[in-house]
């Protein structure tokens, strides 16, 4: 029971940060969090270290902790991690994708669909998230490479956190839903070459998108 209280109030945590519920600069506590969560204070401190060495939260002897400001450098190297290994196991996900994966990512991509339309709900904005990083780590897994699954599924958390900002714009999500698609098409035509050039646009846009978010919420951003 624990075990389950603790990793629930971290969940909880963790998306309320990653969904801005909870701001960039705000103050944290475990009294808050115990409070917030209807929790004791224990799980709530497990909660925040843990979330501090994802680097969504601050910790300052003797000042006290904050939710962490995004960091964009440190996003910039969690996207640079995640184009390596996604760019790198597109041979093996060609050589042993099933029809089974491939139902599975348009099953998934259609969910994103319908979740986009009720983007004002904190709650299915990271479910859209949850979405959009299972579509991608089928890919993985497909290609037999459950660490680099593993990875990145454990060490992108302000570039996911940018990712939603980024995917709250309807042009925006329109763009990733027909990326999607194209994808899912390149693995039915067996179409290697076209899906790494789909591949790489689709998670190059991040850079392209990335200035303009900074200029438009600079109080989300460290300086």
């Amino acid at each position: 029971m624990g075990n389950s209280l603790n990793t629930q109030t971290y969940e909880n945590l963790k998306r309320d940060i990653m969904t801005l519920a909870l701001m960039p600069g705000e103050p944290v506590s475990a009294a808050k969090i115990a409070e917030r969560y209807n929790v004791s204070r224990t799980p709530a401190r497990e909660a925040i270290v843990k979330l501090e060495s994802e680097a969504l939260i601050d910790i300052y002897p003797q000042s006290g902790s904050v939710i962490s400001r995004i960091d964009v450098n440190r996003a910039e190297q969690e996207w640079f991690v995640r184009r390596t290994l996604e760019m790198g196991v597109v041979d093996g996900l060609f050589e042993h994708v099933s029809e089974e994966d491939i139902e599975n990512m348009r099953d998934l991509n259609e969910d994103m669909k319908k979740v986009a339309k009720r983007m004002t709900d904190p709650g299915m904005i990271y479910e859209y998230l949850r979405c959009d990083n299972e579509f991608h780590t089928i890919t993985y897994l497909a290609a037999g490479q459950e660490l680099a699954a593993e990875l990145v599924a454990k060490s992108m958390t302000h570039y996911n956190r940018i990712r939603m900002l980024i995917d709250m714009e309807n042009a925006n999500k329109d763009r990733t839903l027909a990326m999607h698609d194209q994808l899912i098409k390149c693995i039915e035509q067996k179409d290697k070459e076209g899906y790494r050039t789909v591949l790489y646009k689709h998670i190059s846009y991040f850079k392209n998108d990335i200035e303009v978010l900074r200029e438009n919420k600079r109080d989300l951003f460290k300086d």
